[in-house]
């Protein structure tokens, strides 16, 4: 009779168990895993998807330096934060999607590297281009358009 009850019991635990994990990942596989940008993970990705003509008149450290000027301006218009903190503000909010204008962040990389004496121009648009798809493989940005 003991085992009778020991049997109900355990078959209780495990089902309960069972329902709360079951539970557990229903919630969690709504929810998208977070974004995360690692600048050398970038820089790599980016000098290796580089074209040769570009390759041969920039270094990593260009690269690099392009790189953040380009997160600079992400964090100018509200679209860089760090720990895990909701990206955006009203400025360049779309519905509830924060929206980048990748025109006016390559025209400000653009700008700044002349300024700076920074790489040509070109070379500068290919960095930026080879970043947005470094960004789109790692899940922090998306190519579709906004909603209207």
């Amino acid at each position: 009779m003991i085992w009778l009850i020991a049997a109900a019991g355990l078959a209780t635990v495990v089902a309960i168990a069972f329902m709360s994990v079951g539970i557990a990942v229903g919630r969690l596989e709504q929810e998208t895993a977070p974004s995360v940008y690692r600048l050398s993970e970038a820089v790599d990705y980016v000098a290796d998807r580089l074209p040769d003509e570009v390759t041969a008149t920039v270094s990593y450290n260009d690269v690099r330096t392009v790189l953040g000027w380009h997160l600079d301006w992400f964090a100018g218009v509200g679209l860089a934060t760090s720990h895990g903190q909701e990206l955006g503000d009203p400025a360049v909010a779309v519905g509830d999607m924060a929206v980048a204008d990748a025109d006016a962040a390559c025209d400000a990389v653009v700008a700044r590297s002349l300024s700076e004496g920074g790489p040509d121009p070109v070379d500068v648009v290919c960095i930026l281009e080879a970043q947005l798809a470094y960004l789109a493989e790692i899940g922090a940005v998306s190519a579709g358009e906004p909603p209207s």
